[in-house]
């Protein structure tokens, strides 16, 4: 086309391409536009998806503050371990801190793994996204699986990093206790050169000690006397009340136990009770007068931070010394041989009690010496010097007391030894001498060669573990005594325990046997820990080692709690006693005030005893541990059980839920079910017990209760009928004797006027005329005697009335054959009595029965 041509054409070209430029405009401009708009959308659609979806979940952020936290942790320990001037106490504290670390890491390691377990469990019930080809999911379930996949992400690498600190926390702990062993080794086997420590002038260094005691004790004591003299006095006289206040309460408890310490023939427990009193006693009057001067000292600010250290240390080492002195002189009795509870002889009684007493003197004053050297920065020297003294004062103690002989003394006979004494004779000079002697001699040795540490250290623990297992001993001998079969009768306290709850010989001992098994185990669960801290364990790793495996051990996958076991333990007794408590003050409080009869108070007391149990098995079961929830699994499988195995208890179980609360008959009633008469003596959820007028209990389930009929003299009340059968002969007047039985009956101090007696002419009898006499009582109870009273009556009465009360007779009528009647009368006349006349008419046979029939009239048959 031409469009510099002349002529008309050439504007409508233009207008043409004009046209379609504007449409291809347009067009681009609208296609712009869409995109804009569907990119707007886009991003509008995203950021909705982003706000939509859920916020980082809690679980991971918590985790993630406590990984840094454990970070942190390990971070402090390593630096604390990494300083020069860490002592056993620091990196004591140190290990704990590093197993309570690794106890928490392994902690959280098991919440990731239960919470990635969680997350993997969605994800099985979402399944797998659909495939090419299959119709879309919702939005909604792509978005839930996009976010559970992304916190199965986050949570394993969580849980890689757990794993990370966990295995930097054990190492941890191990380069700790590797520390620690190396320190502890290097201090036990430092060698002391005992010529060069000899060669010392420990009198230079005893004045420069003492002249810094002068210094450091003499100001404070000058401080004391110029300003705190009032509260000092003040103090020590308000401990003295103290005292005296604990030794009046400890003698009235021991004057409560009726123990006669003069007896010459005391038994096991006086012996044994008399050994405890008698050390304690002391002893708490000690304890209480250290223990306020202590706080009131402190509170008062009398003493400094060095002398309370120095006082603290000296108070606890007289305590312990004492004790062990009347420990020792209270068991071996050094005087008093009937009153000693260990076989042996006086002269070793005596030589023991002063060599213990020796020991825990020395043992202590050590201590003592050593809080106060520590105080006053005294030479190493001196130390060395006293722990060298000290080693080898109690390493020839113990040799000394291996060549005591435990031969027993003219004061105890030979007879009579059990076995355990026999073989405690035959043991002690064998083993345990040699033991002491080895041991005392070793101390001594080492301490010679210069071997100080190590010496010192083997005499402590001697004394410390010895300690220790002769309380855990006599722990279990008083264990034992309790047990014993009346040993709660041999104390005052206990024969008033006995009689408060009525206890029986046979439940008392049982109780005995409880209380012994408790001593038991309150004495190795105190003496163990003991035994660790005195060979260097600390109470927290003690504390944290229970935690850790006494609160929960796995077994698979089960978790058992053993503290939780033991609270639950403790919880049912406690809500069990506190039930049977409630229960006899609801009964005595509440029931009896309202005049409630027997059987109600019976059913309420049994509903609450029940119910009682049952919150007590909830509250421990669910303080041991174990989640309710799970216990639905086992409800369904007792369900099967219970419609096949178990039917019939828990028939009788419902049963006698019925019983409790309907009532039918109640405690004392006097029913009859079947064959069985008798009385109710108790309900049961089981089974009912029922005794019979021949004093047999028997048991009748209660499922036979509530579907049989069952007779209850006592449903509303106690009232009852009761008759009397009598009768007389065809000669006697029916109206007067109606007016006789009429007249005793209701002449009877028992018998109800109304509704009032009634006789009643019953009939002819074959040989009587029969009558009944009908009463009425108020308590059902006494028909028996009303019964018989009545009889005694009728018959003293119709003797004086001359009213006969006939025998039943029969007429037999012997008609022989012919041919045998003259046998029959050669028979007859050999019979016959002397003095009777030939010609007798033929003999009449009275029958009388060998017992009274029913109908007889004169008795009721049994029947009531």
């Amino acid at each position: 086309m031409n469009l510099a041509q002349p002529g008309s054409k050439a504007p409508l070209n233009l207008f043409r391409f004009l046209l379609l430029f504007s449409f291809l405009l347009a067009l681009a401009a609208g296609s712009a536009f869409a995109q804009s708009s569907g990119g707007r959308d886009q991003a509008s659609s995203e950021s909705a998806s982003f706000t939509t979806q859920p916020v980082r979940d809690s679980f991971v952020t918590n985790t993630a503050k406590q990984i840094a936290d454990y970070q942190k942790r390990i971070r402090d320990i390593e630096n604390q371990l990494e300083g020069k001037s860490n002592d056993d106490a620091t990196l004591s504290d140190l290990q704990t801190k590093a197993d309570q670390l690794a106890s928490d890491i392994s902690q959280a390691e098991a919440d990731v793994q239960k919470k990635l377990e969680g997350v993997r469990a969605e994800l099985t019930e979402l399944g797998s996204a659909p495939g090419p080809g299959e119709p879309a999911e919702p939005a909604v379930t792509t978005d839930e699986r996009n976010h559970l996949l992304a916190m199965r992400s986050e949570i394993n690498a969580l849980s890689d990093h757990i794993k990370k600190l966990a295995t930097a926390s054990d190492d941890l702990a191990a380069r700790i206790t590797t520390v620690r062993r190396e320190q502890f080794t290097q201090a036990l086997f430092k060698h002391t050169n005992i010529r060069d420590l000899l060669s010392t002038d420990f009198r230079t260094l005893l004045a420069q000690e003492a002249d810094s005691f002068s210094a450091s004790y003499g100001s404070w004591l000058s401080f004391v006397l110029q300003s705190k003299r009032v509260e000092f006095i003040l103090a020590n006289v308000l401990s003295v009340f103290a005292a005296f206040f604990f030794y009046q309460t400890s003698s009235r408890l021991v004057a409560r136990t009726e123990i006669d310490f003069e007896d010459d023939e005391p038994d096991y427990v006086a012996r044994l009770l008399a050994a405890f009193f008698k050390t304690v006693l002391p002893i708490v009057v000690l304890i209480g007068f250290l223990l306020v001067s202590f706080i009131l000292f402190t509170s008062m600010n009398i003493l400094l931070p060095d002398v309370e250290r120095f006082v603290r240390e000296v108070y606890i080492s007289i305590v312990i010394v004492v004790f062990v002195f009347l420990l020792s002189r209270n068991v071996l009795a050094p005087r008093r041989p009937k009153w000693r509870l260990i076989p042996i002889g006086n002269n070793a009684a005596r030589h023991l009690t002063f060599a213990f007493t020796a020991i825990a003197a020395v043992n202590w004053a050590d201590q003592s010496i050593a809080v106060l050297n520590d105080t006053l920065d005294v030479d190493f020297r001196l130390e060395v010097m006293r722990s060298l003294v000290v080693a080898i004062l109690i390493g020839a103690l113990l040799v000394a007391v291996s060549f005591i002989h435990p031969r027993r003394g003219e004061g105890v006979s030979e007879t009579g030894l059990s076995r355990r004494e026999r073989l405690a004779k035959v043991m002690f000079p064998s083993f345990i001498a040699v033991a002491a002697r080895l041991v005392g001699l070793f101390v001594v040795f080492a301490a010679i060669i210069g071997y100080v540490a190590l010496a010192r250290f083997v005499a402590m623990q001697i004394v410390l573990t010895g300690a220790v297992l002769i309380t855990i001993y006599i722990g279990i001998l008083v264990g034992r005594a309790v047990g014993q079969p009346g040993s709660l009768a041999r104390t005052r306290n206990g024969r008033r325990f006995v009689e408060r709850y009525s206890l029986t010989p046979v439940r008392a001992d049982q109780i005995s046997l409880l209380a012994g098994l408790a001593i038991y185990a309150i004495t190795l669960a105190i003496g163990i820990p003991l035994t660790l801290m005195s060979w260097g364990v600390r109470a927290e790793q003690i504390r944290f080692w229970a935690s850790n495996n006494l609160t929960s051990i796995s077994i698979g996958s089960i978790s058992i709690s053993l503290g939780g076991i033991l609270i639950g333990i403790l919880l049912f007794i406690g809500a069990f006693l506190v039930t049977r408590w409630f229960e006899r003050w609801f009964d005595e409080n509440v029931l009896l005030r309202s005049r409630a009869d027997a059987g109600v108070r019976n059913s309420v007391k049994t509903g609450i005893k029940y119910l009682g149990i049952v919150i007590a098995v909830l509250l421990a079961v669910s303080a041991a541990g174990v989640n309710l929830s799970s216990l639905a699994l086992v409800a369904s499988a007792l369900s099967i059980g219970i419609g096949f195995g178990l039917q019939t208890i828990v028939s009788n179980f419902v049963s006698g839920l019925i019983l409790l609360v309907e009532r039918p008959f109640k405690v004392g009633d006097w029913i009859v079910s079947g064959t069985t008469e008798g009385f109710v003596k108790r309900i049961s959820v089981r089974a009912t017990e029922i005794e019979t007028f021949q004093r047999q209990s028997i048991i009748v389930p209660n499922s036979e209760l509530i579907n049989a009929s069952v007779g209850n003299w006592m449903h509303h009340n106690q009232m009852g009928r009761s008759e009397v059968a009598v009768g007389v002969s065809y000669d006697s007047e029916p109206r007067r004797v109606m007016d006789i039985l009429m007249e005793i009956a209701t002449s009877h101090p028992l018998v109800l006027q109304n509704p009032e007696p009634m006789v009643i002419f019953m009939g002819f009898g074959e040989s009587t005329l029969d009558f009944e006499v009908r009463v009425y009582l108020a308590d059902v109870f006494n028909g028996i005697a009303v019964r018989n009273d009545i009889r005694v009556a009728i018959f003293e009465r119709f003797r004086d009335e001359g009213i006969t009360i006939p025998y039943p007779q029969r007429d037999l009528h012997i008609i022989p054959q012919k041919e045998r009647r003259d046998e029959l009368a050669d028979a007859i006349r050999k019979n016959r009595k002397p003095g009777e006349k030939n010609g007798q008419s033929e003999p009449q046979a009275v029958i009388k029965p060998v017992f009274d029939e029913p109908g007889a009239g004169n008795d009721d048959g049994g029947d009531r």
